[in-house]
């Protein structure tokens, strides 16, 4: 009777787990602005399996990582998952914001080592927030975007040869991330000179 009681609770904690990586999810609370001010916000977490262009490995290594993808309060369709050429010219590659505990990561998945993502940077999802105009209610205002190297061409014409991940606290500011030389480098975004 104890193992079948035992057995039961695993497979119900199991399809919870299952559930909640399947269901839409939120993160709500309240927050002082830098300003002093007291927002509350409502952050909106999707899971991997709420978007299909993910290739297999990659949705799989966000799962295992119980991974869900904040999107920003002005999102009209899933977003903070985009794919380009982030390694080198010609190759597949991804990135994803993961959300895990109130904290979100700036996740990468190299084509030829998606087992091994790299963490660019992370902070807590209320960091940074934002709202439609003379909304009441606060959202992520965190977003990610893929460059091409067209339009990160500035005085170095030469220098870009694949794309970068744009890194954006909407409405504020952003950063361009760009891989070269086994490294990432930054640069503010319309900085044409400071990679």
């Amino acid at each position: 009777m104890r193992r079948t009681i035992f057995t039961v609770m695993v497979v119900i904690g199991l399809a919870g787990t299952l559930l909640a990586q399947l269901a839409e999810q939120a993160e709500a609370g309240e927050h002082t602005l830098p300003n002093g001010s007291a927002v509350h916000y409502h952050i909106r977490l999707l899971p991997p399996a709420s978007f299909p262009e993910l290739p297999p490995g990659v949705k799989q290594q966000l799962v295992l990582r119980h991974c869900m993808i904040p999107q920003t309060y002005e999102a009209r369709a899933p977003e903070n998952v985009i794919h380009g050429a982030f390694e080198r010219k010609g190759s597949s590659d991804w990135a994803v914001l993961c959300s895990q505990n109130g904290t979100s990561a700036l996740l990468v998945f190299f084509g030829d080592a998606v087992e091994k993502p790299m963490t660019l940077r992370a902070q807590p999802d209320n960091e940074w927030l934002g709202a439609e105009y003379a909304g009441a209610m606060y959202g992520s205002a965190w977003g990610i975007a893929a460059r091409s190297a067209d339009t990160m061409h500035g005085r170095q014409v030469d220098a870009f040869d694949h794309d970068g991940i744009e890194d954006a606290h909407l409405e504020r500011s952003s950063v361009i991330h760009y891989y070269q030389d086994g490294k990432w480098l930054a640069r503010a975004s319309g900085d044409q000179a400071s990679l």
